[in-house]
């Protein structure tokens, strides 16, 4: 069977294991259900199939639920302590702890149980007795062809931010789950200290727990990368129309859409902000990201935006040419087409509209400093220009009215051409006066995450007794440029990257840089010698190889795992590799992302 046929097949072991928990209790119930978890669910099994397993109604988690009287509850959220305990205040309120009835009450949480949770129904001695609590963690959910998501929106701040690495785990048994579709690989290749552990947790769960018994692989090789060690590729605007999708609209579950409270402007009225920008008119869509729905997608979604456009408009005038010629056909003719051609003309249609309308709304939210933009990022990488750069990321501070513009710039630059103390803690004091100082716990996130250095610590001191304490200054440093030179990250002149028919991977940021996890596949599909990837690797962080007598490759499949988030613009990146090398690249990630989701992470309590 085809990969891609496998991994559409995903779903129905998540609906095994959903069936499992609700089968708990056969009675009808009650579903519950946290708002962001509904567009994966949907993917994952749908409302009739929750109807056909007992489910009755269907409600979202609110300040005050409705009296459940003797309806059976399940409740299912993400592992969020503020979340989960809203919902056990809405079970305190109505249960009766003198007389409660037993196996009514259940908190479904996805993709693992908190110790928290535990200890939290203990105390108010509702464990069990009152509530019971599943663990409900679905296989990758397939979101496009050859794209795999695990929609846990809660990983990057948990691991990066927060240093909590309880949801680590998860991310070593949906491998080892997908092993047992797919097959055991030979090859395994990982990045980064988080990519380490998840090896180390897979090969535990291997031994534990059995492993498949497939003699042959899917894949031939596995190469999972942490997110920090590539940071680049999430801050850097994207030139594709997928990835400026992701930049001006919500996407949740490969559905791209605006939400219907967002404010509207009225074209005949130019509506301001309280910077006096005028803000973009911003239409509503709703675009399912998925090549086998959608073949305007398919065919535009890896496209360098300015030939969307163009492409865009062919497609208008075959409609309009189709529509002309309709009107001259004969009775048999028109019976004809009403049969065969005229729902999938106006499904092509629908879809012609949508993107148009989107594309008209990346070009009024970002045409006003997209160029300005791409040129500072672009120096940004060369190591030019530093202070009129820095300039401008703080002229935008009070220019823009978006913070994450501003922010997203500020970490760009310090993790490439570095910013002394002064800089940094200037830029901050005007974020925090242009945006808020309720902000300033974000400064401890900025560090965490590896945005920037404690520039306190930067100094060792040595202590001689009896004598005046010595400092001696860490000469450790960062390495951008070298090693974007040692992996051919950034071309030498971008302005002649091919951007309509492209043959380097950097055309998904307009020629600037390429990303790092497609650089890493494409040694390993090359058959460089793996102690050569590894010593050339250990420069950027923990380097694992495990090779099972699988390379050079038996089998030109590779799985791409990115610890952390994965870009549109990477995978677009991916895809081009895909069709240089004759080669088949499946991406695997906890959530599709962009540099502005990481800001909110930062910028989130």
């Amino acid at each position: 069977m085809d990969i891609f046929k496998k991994l559409s097949s995903l779903p129905e072991i998540s609906k095994a294991q959903l069936s499992k928990i609700l089968s708990i209790n056969p009675n009808r119930k009650f579903l519950i259900i946290e708002p962001g978890l509904i567009k994966p669910l949907e993917r994952v099994c749908g409302v009739q199939w929750l109807k056909s397993n007992g489910i009755e109604k269907i409600f979202k988690i609110e300040p005050v639920a409705p009296v459940f009287e003797d309806n059976i509850i399940f409740y299912m959220i993400y592992p969020d302590f503020k979340v989960f305990n809203q919902v056990v205040n809405q079970i305190r309120a109505q249960v009766n702890i003198e007389n409660p009835t037993n196996n009514k009450y259940h908190i479904v949480i996805v993709p693992r149980i908190s110790q928290l949770f535990v200890d939290e129904l203990e105390e108010y001695g509702l464990l069990d007795s009152v509530v019971k609590l599943h663990s409900f963690q679905w296989m990758p959910i397939h979101l496009d062809t050859g794209i795999l998501s695990l929609e846990l929106p809660l990983l990057y701040k948990s691991l990066y931010v927060n240093e909590n690495y309880s949801l680590l785990p998860v991310l070593s048994k949906a491998l080892w789950q997908l092993c047992f579709v797919t097959g055991k690989p030979r090859v395994f290749l990982t990045l980064g200290s988080h990519s380490h552990n998840v090896l180390k947790q897979y090969e535990g769960l291997c031994q534990d727990r059995g492993e498949t018994d497939k003699a042959d692989s899917d894949f031939g090789a596995v190469i999972i990368m942490d997110r920090n060690i590539d940071y680049t590729s999430a801050l850097l605007t994207p030139g594709i129309y997928s990835g400026l999708l992701s930049e001006v609209y919500p996407v949740k579950s490969g559905v791209c859409g605006s939400s219907k409270m967002e404010k509207q402007v009225n074209e005949d009225e130019l509506a301001l902000d309280n910077k006096c920008n005028p803000i973009p008119k911003k239409h509503q869509v709703s675009i399912a990201l998925n090549s086998n729905v959608d073949a305007i997608y398919a065919d535009i979604k890896n496209r360098f935006f300015t030939e969307v456009t163009s492409v865009l408009s062919v497609l208008t005038k075959q409609l309009k040419s189709e529509k002309i010629n309709s009107k001259e056909m004969a009775l048999d003719e028109i019976k004809r087409y009403v049969q065969t051609q005229l729902q999938a003309t106006k499904s092509r249609k629908q879809f012609i509209s949508n993107h148009l309308l989107a594309s008209e709304t990346i070009i009024n939210t970002l045409g006003h400093r997209y160029e300005k933009q791409k040129k500072v990022e672009i120096d940004i990488l060369k190591n030019n220009n530093k202070s009129a750069n820095f300039t401008y990321i703080e002229e935008s501070l009070a220019m823009e009215n978006n913070m994450y513009v501003s922010l997203r710039l500020f970490c760009l630059i310090c993790i490439t051409q570095k910013l002394s103390e002064s800089e940094v803690q200037s830029f901050w004091r005007k974020f925090l006066f242009h945006f808020g100082f309720n902000y300033g716990y974000a400064f401890t996130n900025l560090m965490n995450a590896g945005f920037i250095e404690e520039f306190g610590q930067s100094l060792a001191t040595i202590n001689i007794p009896g004598k005046i304490n010595l400092k001696l200054p860490n000469f450790k440093s960062s390495n951008f440029y070298s090693n974007a030179k040692n992996f051919r990250q950034i071309p030498p002149e971008p302005d002649k990257v091919n951007l309509k028919i492209p043959t380097c991977a950097s055309y998904v940021y307009g020629g600037a840089y390429i990303p790092l996890i497609v650089q890493i596949a494409s040694m390993v599909l090359n058959s460089i010698p793996l102690d050569d990837i590894k010593m050339k690797l250990e420069t950027l962080g923990t380097v694992a190889v495990r090779n099972d007598n699988g390379y050079p490759l038996l089998c030109r499949t590779i799985l791409v795992y990115v610890v952390g988030g994965m870009t549109y613009a990477e995978i677009a990146a991916c895809n081009l590799l895909e069709a240089l090398t004759g080669a088949k690249i499946c991406v695997l990630s906890d959530i599709v992302l962009n540099g502005n989701d990481l800001m909110k992470d930062i910028l989130s309590i």
